[in-house]
């Protein structure tokens, strides 16, 4: 009775190998690409999800809430970089800063991997009724890689607040 042997051999093997990396090259780029994608469509979901926070906070609250860039997370920073991360707060006194530490609704962290920027605008304000009457604003969502489609969070004048995808990528450059 002969026994057979089981097994590869190593041309079989680095065969494997060989095909193995090549599958590898192919997907790996592809998957940065819809990592990049998943990226921005994640932070605008989310920092819609904020605004829409902020419009049903002045509506219940029957106050102005504001929205605005935040490096400190203390209070608003004058400038147009969300990637900096922002703050939600309750503007009792129509001054544009949070009165108190208790004014401060919600705190959001800085983004280090995407680019997100209002080209002028450096806050939204909502009023009781639900409307951003004056301060209504544009905030782009950019991958500074440039391997993701850019998108916009925009609130109208009236309080909505929408993402779109028909973002230019030059606009993109601050």
């Amino acid at each position: 009775m002969r026994h057979h042997a089981r097994g590869l051999t190593i041309v079989e093997l680095m065969i494997t190998l060989a095909v193995a990396a090549i599958l590898a090259s192919v997907g790996v780029p592809a998957m940065g690409g819809f990592i990049a994608e998943s990226r921005i469509t994640t932070k605008s979901n989310v920092l819609m999800a904020h605004v829409q926070f902020a419009r049903n906070a002045a509506i219940t609250m029957r106050s102005n809430v504001v929205a605005c860039p935040s490096a400190d997370q203390q209070g608003c920073s004058g400038d147009n970089r969300w990637d900096q991360g922002w703050i939600v707060f309750i503007d009792r006194e129509n001054q544009g800063a949070p009165s108190s530490p208790e004014d401060v609704l919600r705190v959001i962290a800085p983004e280090t991997r995407l680019l997100l920027h209002s080209a002028g605008r450096t806050r939204v304000r909502f009023q009781p009724g639900g409307g951003a009457f004056g301060t209504n604003l544009t905030i782009r969502v950019c991958d500074p890689t440039g391997r993701a489609s850019p998108r916009a969070v925009i609130v109208s004048n009236p309080g909505r607040a929408r993402v779109s995808s028909a973002v230019n990528p030059s606009e993109c450059l601050i």
